[in-house]
């Protein structure tokens, strides 16, 4: 079993206290999530996906139930979609679902495909999903609605996609912590590429992720372009995520994790 005190990274934890010190947040959001964009979501993912189980998709449906049993957590609903992109989400509180995509299905094997649901997976231990529905209520409530203009609105998503970006480090951490980091790396890799097979180390995007560390601090101009950039990203750069885990894996929780 894995805790959410094991993966979460510090910049994630320290976002998530500064959430929780908000009147009724997590109520709220509860709330939001159970009556608003949960339901919906479910709705859409049952009309328009396919939903792996024992009879149907059932490598997909039983990597999902190896995967949840080595974490701790209640086996969430596993639905694939068609798109050649590969990618997941996750989404719900009160009854989690993991959205997969069909390229991920056809060119992962097992070992990556059970390293990516963890990564999923991680989002649910660590409740994420009930926070993002922050930048969510924002969005719709905020500028969309003219309650919030947005100047006043801009700093706090701006925030939330900072957290946003670290929250993807602790379900890194989760996936690698099930998987392996080696296979995490090698998911990585195919996911930045979108390729079926690499013909390359598995640790490539490690060595990239130090030659973009040398050239964004080549200058002070490339510095802030390159945090501009990221600024509205909800994600990390895939190299970001590789040398994350490349540091994280010579952890002491790490090494214990794996071994138990």
């Amino acid at each position: 079993m894995i805790t959410a005190k094991d993966i979460m990274h510090p910049e994630d934890q320290k976002a998530i206290r500064v959430l929780r010190a908000i009147p009724f947040i997590d109520s709220i959001c509860r709330r939001i999530m159970e009556f608003g964009y949960e339901r919906i979501l479910r709705g859409e993912n049952l009309a328009t996906m396919v939903k792996a189980t024992e009879r149907c998709l059932p490598r997909v449906y039983s990597l999902m139930k190896k995967t949840a049993k080595r974490i701790g957590i209640a086996v969430p609903d596993v639905y694939v979609y068609n798109d050649p992109v590969m990618n997941a989400f996750t989404y719900g509180e009160t009854n989690p679902f993991v959205c997969i995509s069909s390229s991920c299905v056809e060119k992962l094997n097992d070992d990556e495909l059970m390293c990516l649901m963890a990564h999923e997976c991680g989002h649910i231990l660590c409740k994420h999903t009930l926070y993002n529905s922050v930048v969510n209520l924002i969005q719709e409530f905020g500028e969309r609605m003219g309650i919030i203009t947005r100047g006043m609105s801009q700093p706090i998503y701006l925030a939330l996609q900072y957290w946003s970006r670290r929250s993807e480090y602790s379900a890194d951490r989760c996936a690698a912590a099930v998987a392996g980091e080696k296979i995490f790396q090698q998911m990585t890799l195919k996911m930045a590429s979108g390729l079926a097979a690499v013909d390359a180390d598995p640790y490539e995007l490690v060595r990239q992720a130090k030659e973009y560390d040398n050239y964004e601090n080549d200058s002070l101009w490339n510095k802030i372009q390159q945090n501009c950039r990221m600024a509205f990203y909800s994600h990390p750069q895939m190299v970001n995520r590789a040398i994350e885990i490349d540091r994280w894996k010579n952890s002491y929780i790490y090494r214990q994790i794996i071994s138990s």
